[in-house]
């Protein structure tokens, strides 16, 4: 007799079975001896019986929180980098940094920082306090807030005038970037004014000259901050060159 063959319920494994199966209506059974010395006959499965009535445990582990797929874990904080970090875009590559759009280029808090790291870059610690609320992230644009407040100085540009108010300057164009998209060409223009201050306008109307100066006269359609410098949003602008 082999009893390594005859599969028993899990409460009788482990007892001395002393007999081979046998058949009752049937079904097969065998008998075991109970610690008490005293013989009972019990049900002899088979493999897919014993599989249906004994199915397999599996352990589901648990899904990692969103602090912990972003590398927060349980030191509560990532490296974050300051400074010119477009300028080192390989070592950043060849780094075990990663990226996300919202704080660019990070490091979480359990890997070791590379040694040594670029001059003009510095790492700073962001704080998963600083991008969570009951334990979870806030919405994305206040985290841009908080981060840019920490990767860039305050610009010197204010924001100019209320939601609604008719506003005109002189000017720099500092960037002209056109874009196709499906209702054809559109475009989007940063000035700079003659007082410091930056205003942004989205048009279709017309093309302007990447460092050429104009005269412009806009309302004031929103008041945004980019990179730690506040922006003015124009539209229905009306731009004339400044010879």
């Amino acid at each position: 007799m082999d009893e390594r063959k005859i599969l028993v319920a899990k409460s009788y494994q482990g007892l001395p079975i002393v007999c081979d199966p046998y058949e009752i209506n049937g079904r097969q059974y065998v008998k075991v001896k109970l610690k008490s010395g005293n013989l009972k006959q019990v049900r002899s499965y088979s493999e897919k019986e014993y599989a249906k009535y004994n199915p397999e445990v599996k352990i589901v582990k648990p899904a990692k929180s969103r602090r912990d797929v972003l590398g927060f874990g349980e030191k509560g904080f990532i490296w974050i980098f300051k400074g010119e970090t477009y300028e080192n875009l390989n070592w950043f590559r060849a780094s075990p940094c990663r990226y996300t759009r919202v704080w660019g280029w990070y490091l979480p808090s359990d890997i070791e920082m590379p040694d040594p790291i670029p001059s003009n870059v510095e790492p700073i610690k962001l704080d998963w306090a600083d991008v969570s609320l009951d334990d979870q992230l806030i919405p994305e644009d206040q985290i841009v807030k908080v981060v840019d407040g920490m990767l860039y100085d305050a610009g010197e540009s204010r924001h100019v005038g209320n939601i609604g108010d008719r506003v005109e300057f002189d000017g720099t164009c500092t960037r002209a970037t056109i874009n196709q998209g499906q209702f054809g060409i559109s475009y989007f223009f940063v000035f700079q004014s003659d007082e410091g201050n930056i205003f942004t306008w989205g048009t279709s109307a017309r093309s302007l000259d990447e460092g050429a100066r104009y005269h412009i006269r806009g309302t004031v359609k929103d008041h945004t901050s980019f990179r730690n410098t506040q922006q003015t949003v124009l539209t229905r602008c009306k731009v004339e060159d400044i010879e």
